[in-house]
């Protein structure tokens, strides 16, 4: 089985959360779920939509073309009408040709706010699929507790509307055990938790907020709003200088703010993880729609040269994994750490077992006893000097410096701590070389890919004859042997397609896609059949 349904409708009808009930509902019957989010930046009014696609076998995309379209606005539906391949439910408030649930009248009868129409959708869903409405009420359930009641009797009014009025499509039962599902922040808040996140500081910008939601109720972290990203990214450094671990996030825009800062981190040797999720640009471009053109820019953010890591997850558990691995091998390095998402991958949703095991903290020695001044920038043959933190005497600086961390511009001193500080490039790309990239099938021609692109490409490669390299690490970037590549990416430039080709020499075709919304399976059959 595979489906593909939209729920649609103005922003303030509450259709992200109907997708997410949606979604639940069919992880509750233990299918395959994966949920795309699509919004204007407003408040209320425009266009909002969340596509869930149902599948009884493993999925990390959405598709196309819709087998189910529940619209609850008029002027939506000529939107979404060239992507209907099957049936329409719609609030009968307005016309239009499909199946007509008072959901409208349904709320007002139940003296609810409009909003309440999303669980009168639900009900009308579940009825068009022949799901019992036990299954419904146990979602709603677990999903509101006791506040669960008044969406359970409008559901339930829209349920039985359908069912008097019209024959269920299918009888869709229980396919296995109940799934769970997570969203791409939430695993990467995670991830950063088994690492040890202690701090999280962000000043809010889509699509990095939900990742500051969550941890501000998550227990053991204290999660903070400061006035910017500049203070947000200030902080976080602080709080690695007190020797805790701590992170920050933010879009391109707010991550154009930090840059300064990170060559603080960077000179200062100070291990700080920030995730960038990527939106289109430049500037305020689409502030609520996906691009991956940030890759060259994040890659040198800052002026000078330093010791930098950056990774890119490629699913929704590869950002739990992803963000437990930046964080260790930010500490163990003593530099900066970049996690570069996208809007599609921190925003969707995907039924995903999470290994909690799979990351864990890895201890790094802090002296924190007075001993003087530290050596803090102890000259070594690795380039790793001792970390420090009060209430140890210690001195961070970014000014050039001795070992102490006394400002110098004596010329042979600066040579000596840049050629320390560069030299931990060898011991992170030795860490990171087992790690750079996956591989997937065994194609004849090899395909390329990073971030959420990934999801739409496992799909269709194999059927294609490809073999799939999603690359994770990105600085340093050590590529995969090839002569010659298919390179699919969200931008205009082709950013890793021209990466690939100056490192290897290989042969690159490039498949780009820049006006803000992923790929699809069906778009990537086309493109590259």
């Amino acid at each position: 089985m595979d489906l593909n349904i939209c729920i649609s409708g103005a922003a303030g009808d509450g259709v992200k959360e109907a997708g997410e009930l949606c979604g639940r509902l069919f992880a509750e019957l233990g299918y395959e779920v994966f949920i795309y989010q699509e919004y204007q930046s407003i408040i209320r009014g425009g266009h909002n939509a969340s596509v869930i696609r149902v599948s009884d076998r493993k999925i990390h995309s959405h598709r196309k073309y819709y087998d189910l379209l529940i619209c609850l606005e008029d002027y939506i539906y000529r939107i979404h009408e060239p992507f209907v391949r099957g049936d329409v439910i719609f609030d009968t408030k307005f016309s239009c040709q499909g199946i007509g649930i008072p959901m409208s009248e349904i709320v007002k009868e139940e003296h609810e706010p409009n909003i309440f129409r999303n669980a009168a959708s639900i009900g009308a869903l579940a009825a068009y699929f022949g799901i019992d409405f036990e299954t419904v009420i146990e979602m709603f359930r677990e999903r509101f507790g006791e506040k669960a009641k008044d969406d359970i009797v409008i559901a339930r009014e829209a349920y039985n509307f359908y069912m008097d009025n019209y024959s269920s499509k299918m009888e869709i039962g229980r396919n296995g055990p109940k799934g769970s599902l997570v969203s791409g922040a939430n695993a990467m808040a995670e991830g950063m938790v088994r690492a040890g996140l202690e701090y999280y500081y962000a000043y809010p910008m889509t699509p990095a907020s939900p990742v500051l939601h969550y941890l501000v109720k998550k227990r053991g972290v204290i999660a903070y709003q400061p006035e910017s990203e500049i203070s947000a990214i200030n902080m976080a450094i602080g709080s690695a200088i007190a020797g805790r671990r701590s992170a920050t996030g933010t879009s391109g825009g707010g991550f154009a703010l930090m840059c300064e800062s990170i060559g603080l981190a960077g000179i200062a040797e100070i291990p700080v993880l920030i995730i960038e999720a990527q939106r289109t640009g430049p500037s305020t471009g689409m502030a609520t729609y996906i691009g991956q053109e940030d890759l060259d820019f994040v890659l040198y953010p800052s002026q000078g040269e330093f010791p930098l890591i950056v990774g890119s997850p490629y699913t929704i558990e590869d950002g739990f994994r992803m963000a437990g691995e930046l964080m260790n091998l930010a500490w163990r390095h003593q530099t900066p750490a970049i996690l570069l998402t996208d809007k599609h991958l921190i925003e969707s949703l995907e039924t995903t077992q999470i290994d909690e095991n799979a990351v864990k903290k890895e201890e790094v020695e802090i002296v924190s006893k007075s001993e003087g001044l530290i050596k803090r920038y102890e000259l070594t043959e690795s380039g790793l000097s001792r970390y420090a933190a009060p209430p140890a005497i210690v001195k961070f600086n970014s000014n050039e410096h001795d070992e102490f961390g006394l400002t110098t511009d004596d010329a042979g001193m600066r040579v000596r701590m840049h050629e320390k500080r560069m030299e931990k490039e060898k011991l992170i790309e030795e860490d990171v070389k087992k790690m750079a990239f996956d591989e997937f099938f065994r194609g004849r021609d090899v395909i390329v890919t990073w971030g959420s692109t990934f999801g739409a490409l496992h799909e269709v490669a194999e059927e294609l004859g490809f073999r799939l390299i999603a690359i994770r690490y990105l600085r340093p970037f050590i590529p995969p042997e090839v002569k010659k590549a298919v390179v699919v990416e969200c931008n205009y430039t082709g950013q890793l397609s021209r990466m690939l080709r100056e490192k290897t020499g290989a042969e690159i075709e490039s498949v780009l896609k820049w006006d803000g919304r992923p790929f699809t399976p069906e778009e990537l059959r086309e493109r590259l059949g």
